[in-house]
């Protein structure tokens, strides 16, 4: 398929001759959807990455700026990031009277990934998130969806409130500066607000908890329980470090599984009583950390690379 024809699809330049004739390229092979999408990742990288280093607002409609296809092709170093959209997708989009387009980031293990979402709003996401979006927001509502840790300075919007979706809660807010930590299945939930005010429901139960600055909210059992914090170090991961302040060992297990995407089995049943506290930088990655917490706390492990597994006895 022609370079030039796809980047002037994904710009949304295409007539419906040409719209059909991208759509039935892809769905003719697995390949062709494959190199689609790679299109897709280096040119939504590009847009997000050229927007966060130019433009200061954007509460008013922008369009995407013209990016040449050597410059497009060239930003696959730029942001390690991936960003997942298929043709149902984009079928809707031609389809649709809003012209509203969903779209997707996953951030690979080891890797941040910062944007701006069309109101303004400040997104930070932690290793092996995604979170889903809108191209833009609807009139009366913002609202998106997390798996995964992300910091939030959500631009305000008495009109508007904005709305985070994760697998066990909803938290709403109208302006303000928080922290979610939900990965999916992980079995762990947590909003921490900064500034502002957060209103966290769980899903279940229908509980709610009215948050205020230094204060956050977690699950326990079947109940939402809050907290204050002193500290900002939790959310040190947006530069790349991780801290652990007298936290469950199996606990802080469960989170570098899902910051590494590694599965860790823990064995020795001893540890489950045992505290970690430490600061680990990201890049040095999940064996460094394995290897100081096993100083700290007197275990073996082991590690099965075939399996994307560590083992803890």
């Amino acid at each position: 398929m022609n370079q030039n024809l796809i980047h002037k699809y994904l710009k949304g330049e295409t007539s419906s001759h040409e719209n059909q004739e991208i759509i039935s390229w892809i769905d003719a092979n697995p390949d062709n959807r494959k190199e689609f999408l790679r299109y897709r990742r280096l040119y939504d990288a590009a847009i997000w990455n050229e927007t966060a280093q130019t433009s200061d607002n954007i509460e008013k409609k922008t369009t995407r700026p013209a990016l040449s296809i050597r410059r497009w092709m060239q930003v696959a170093a730029v942001v390690a990031i991936a960003i997942t959209g298929t043709i149902f997708i984009q079928q809707r989009i031609l389809n649709s009277a809003d012209k509203i387009l969903t779209q997707s980031i996953e951030v690979p293990q080891g890797q941040r990934v910062n944007l701006t979402l069309s109101d303004g709003t400040k997104v930070t996401l932690n290793s092996n998130s995604k979170l889903y979006f809108p191209s833009s927001f609807k009139r009366n509502n913002r609202e998106i969806i997390l798996d995964g840790e992300g910091y939030f300075e959500v631009t305000h919007d008495k009109s508007r409130p904005f709305r985070v979706i994760t697998e066990k809660c909803k938290i709403e807010v109208l302006g303000t500066t928080f922290n979610v930590l939900a990965y999916k299945n992980s079995g762990i939930f947590e909003t921490s607000l900064i500034e502002g005010a957060v209103k966290v429901t769980e899903k279940q139960s229908n509980q709610t908890a009215l948050l205020k600055p230094q204060q956050k909210v977690s699950i326990e059992g079947d109940r939402l329980i809050t907290r204050t914090f002193e500290s900002e170090d939790d959310f040190l991961w947006k530069d790349g470090i991780y801290v652990f302040n007298n936290e469950d060992l199996t606990r802080v297990f469960r989170k570098l599984e899902q910051y590494y995407q590694t599965r860790i089995e823990v064995r020795n049943k001893s540890l489950s009583t045992n505290k970690c506290t430490g600061k680990f930088r990201q890049k040095e990655g999940i064996e460094h950390i394995i290897k100081v917490l096993q100083k700290a706390n007197n275990f073996e492990y082991q590690r099965d690379e075939d399996k994307n597994l560590i083992i803890i006895y």
